[in-house]
C-alpha cells in the first residue's frame, strides 16, 4: 500500500467519525447569562440583590454569587493594602522596598549624596595629654 493510499484511507475514517463528535457535545451549563465582569453597575445591582432578594433559581443565585465575588475580591485586596499602609511591617526589607521609599530614592538620585556612614580612610587624631 502506498503512502498516498494510506493517507486517503485515514482521511476517510476521520470523516466518518466527525458527525459523531459533533453530536456528543456536552452541555455543562456554563454559558454566560448575566452581566460581564466589566459592567460594574449591573454587577453592583446583582450583588445588592444577594442581600435583599431571595433568588428564584439556581442560575440567579449563581449570578448573584459571581457578581458579589468581584466586589469581595476588590474589598479584601483594598483592606490588605490599607492595612499595610497604615501599619507597615517593621523589617528593614519593607522599609527599603516599600512604595514610600521610592520617592526618597528618586530624590536622592537627582540630589547630591550625603556623606558616607562608614569611614573611607584612616583618621588621624592628635591628643595633648600631659
Amino acid at each position: 500500500m502506498s503512502l498516498l493510499a494510506a493517507a486517503s484511507r485515514q482521511a476517510s475514517r476521520v470523516q466518518l467519525r466527525a458527525p459523531a463528535v459533533r453530536i456528543a457535545q456536552r452541555n455543562l451549563g456554563d454559558s454566560v447569562t448575566g452581566p460581564g465582569p466589566t459592567d460594574i453597575p449591573a454587577n453592583l445591582k446583582q450583588a445588592i440583590n444577594f442581600f435583599t432578594k431571595s433568588p428564584m433559581s439556581y442560575g440567579e443565585f449563581k449570578q448573584q454569587c459571581i457578581s458579589l465575588r468581584l466586589f469581595a475580591f476588590a474589598g479584601v485586596c483594598g483592606a490588605c493594602v490599607l492595612s499595610l499602609m497604615l501599619n507597615p511591617p517593621k523589617s528593614s526589607y519593607w522599609v527599603r522596598y516599600s512604595p514610600t521609599y521610592s520617592f526618597s530614592f528618586i530624590k536622592n538620585s537627582f540630589a547630591g549624596s550625603s556623606p558616607p556612614i562608614f569611614l573611607t580612610e584612616k583618621v588621624e587624631h592628635e591628643a595633648n595629654v600631659p
